[in-house]
């Protein structure tokens, strides 16, 4: 392949090109403002809510990624690459997470659960929560996208269903050192927190305040 014909080819492409090149500027100038908007109302729905910015982001960082791969694959659409095949992949991912997010309905109910429970807010890290009705308590210390873990006053440790809590009553202590769920949510260990004191043992106590021997024989 000689100068010339690279040249006459790059002649010959260059209309193309400069008439693709607003098209494309468009397009890539859509996705800012439309990453700007989205931006905006999460915050502005944020505000609303009572969220802060680390309850947004994972949201924020999504919805960002797919208006890249978006605009990518419309700006390579826009200089005449052939997605076609790209864009089926794609739709193809798409309905496979799908389908296996309703093969795995449970799955499911427990990240949204979980995404509920970072919104709502009924407990912090840190904070000593107790199920009555499950018999279970302790301090919570992690939070993931499945379970809830309580550590108890002797280091033993509850795995609790995130979906468990919009079904049953909660006892709610606040702690003196919290953290929010949302922030938990991004460490991948536990908060170093110590465990909750131990009951205080007064069972015993008022047994043998009201049994026979402790009145007087007449």
């Amino acid at each position: 392949m000689t100068f010339d014909h690279i040249w006459n080819s790059l002649t010959e492409a260059l209309p193309g090109i400069a008439a693709a090149v607003p098209v494309a500027a468009s397009i890539i100038l859509g996705g800012i403002l439309l990453n700007l908007i989205i931006k905006r109302s999460l915050s502005l729905l944020a505000r609303r809510t009572h969220l802060t910015d680390a309850d947004i982001i994972p949201a924020l960082k999504a919805l960002r990624w797919l208006i890249r791969i978006i605009t990518t694959i419309l700006v390579f659409g826009v200089f005449g690459f052939q997605l076609g095949g790209l864009w089926a992949m794609i739709s193809t991912i798409f309905a496979m997470i799908a389908i296996g997010f309703v093969a795995v309905w449970s799955l499911l109910s427990h990240t949204s659960a979980t995404v509920i429970l970072v919104i709502m807010r009924p407990f912090s890290i840190g904070d000593d929560i107790e199920l009555p009705s499950e018999n279970v308590k302790g301090r919570v210390v992690d939070l993931n996208f499945f379970f809830t873990t309580l550590l108890t006053h002797d280091g033993a440790q509850w795995r609790v269903p995130n979906n468990l809590f919009f079904q049953k009553v909660l006892k709610r202590q606040i702690g003196k050192t919290t953290i929010s769920l949302a922030n938990q949510l991004q460490n991948s260990a536990p908060a170093p927190l110590p465990p909750p004191p131990a009951p205080e043992v007064t069972a015993i106590t008022k047994a043998k305040s009201t049994s026979p021997d402790a009145f007087p024989v007449k």
